[in-house]
Order: C-alpha cells, then structure tokens, then sequence
C-alpha cells in the first residue's frame, strides 16, 4: 500500500485533506493489481467501498431490458468508481470491469462518507467532480443519437488517440463487440464503419491497433456526425 499523501494521481478531492484525514483515509484503503476482464464493481450487488482507479483503464456497463451489456464510459486513471452509490442508494446500479491491466484503490464506505462530513472543501470536491462527470454523459448522449455510426466510431478512436494513448496509433483494448456496445449499435456495423473509414484513407486497422492516416478528415467526420 502506497502513500495517499504522495500519491501522483492523487485526486483534488485528497489534496484538500490535513494529515488526520490522509491516515483516515489511508487506514482503510487497499490497493489491488487487477488483470483485465476482472469486476471492479457488480450492478445490484450491496455497496460497501469506493474505488478509485489509480492506473490502467476500465469500462462502465449496465444490462439493458434485453439483457445486452451497454457500455456507458470508458474511464482513465483518477476516477472515483461507486460513489453515486455512496450518496443515493446501497446498491450499485452499473458494473465497472477493468479493460487492461490495472490498480484499483478500494476505500471503505463508512471512512469515505466521514471525510465527506469533516471536510467541507473535500464534500465540494467530489461534488464538482459528479458534476463534470454528469455533464459528459450529456454530451455522449447527444452524440450517440445524433450521429452516424461512422462518426460514433471517429469519437472513440480520436478519444483514445488524443486523451488515452495520445498517439496516432492507438490500441484500443476493446474487442469488435465491445466498440459495439460503446457506440450503440451492433458488431457488423462497427465493422462497416471501419471498412468506411479506412476505404476512405482516414485509418488503417490491424485488430486492435488504429492507425490514424489523416487526422484532420477523422477529426472533421467526428464533428458532422
């Protein structure tokens, strides 16, 4: 177990805290090296830690009425997994598995929800990081329904390429039915969408790795959708 105080990827949230509070915090935090594919959180299972993921990736998905597994964000280290349980309700309402290899934080619930009622910059925090991340499902939303499959397909790849990998050549660790559950539709039209764009010049596909061949024309079918 590390140092919450000096922790890199420690979260504003944790920066705001005095030394009684980082032994808190610290006393009841475990660190876990999690493989991908592993459960980070389970939908309807009782909530009893917050995880913070501290390193690697993992993805948010909930089942649907039909039963198939949507995938609803991809999230990068220094995100905080489970506390919309924490504030709401006991039982979490999504599950969150890791996509590649990971370290997970898990801190318990009953110390997080006392740091909450002793510090207030801390409360304010967590409040403004809901609210950031609330806003950008706003914005998939919209982009999910608003666009073409070919311009859900831009957004991801430009989303790993600039904010994940910040490569032009990004592997992306999600299998065909995977970036079909991400972008809303089914695994053959992700596999048109990539025929589409790399006919077209804009990227070269060799399983898992997306070569970006002219960013601007990616960048340009992402923004008209």
């Amino acid at each position: 177990m590390g140092n919450c105080s000096i922790c890199a990827i420690r979260s504003k949230a944790v920066e705001v805290l005095n030394p009684e509070e980082i032994d808190i915090l610290q006393y009841n935090c475990a660190e876990v090296n999690m493989h991908a594919g592993e459960s980070i959180i389970k939908e309807g299972s009782l909530s009893s830690h917050i995880a913070y993921l501290k390193s690697g990736l993992a993805k948010i998905h909930k089942k649907g009425v039909k039963g198939t597994d949507q995938i609803l964000k991809i999230l990068q280290p220094g995100c905080y997994i489970g506390m919309q349980t924490v504030l709401s309700d006991k039982i979490h309402q999504y599950s969150t598995s890791t996509i590649e290899e990971s370290v997970v934080c898990f801190i318990d619930i009953t110390s997080f929800k006392e740091l909450i009622s002793r510090n207030a910059q801390f409360a304010n925090e967590l409040i403004l990081y809901l609210c950031r991340d609330e806003l950008s499902y706003f914005s998939r939303f919209v982009n999910i329904h608003q666009k073409q499959v070919a311009g859900r397909l831009a957004d991801t790849v430009l989303f790993f390429a600039d904010e994940v990998r910040k490569s032009s050549n990004p592997i992306i660790p999600l299998s065909r039915n995977d970036l079909a559950a991400l972008t809303c539709t089914t695994r053959e039209s992700v596999t048109r969408a990539i025929k589409e764009l790399s006919d077209i010049g804009t990227i070269m596909v060799k399983g898992r790795s997306f070569e970006i061949l002219n960013y601007e024309l990616l960048k340009k079918i992402s923004e008209k959708g």
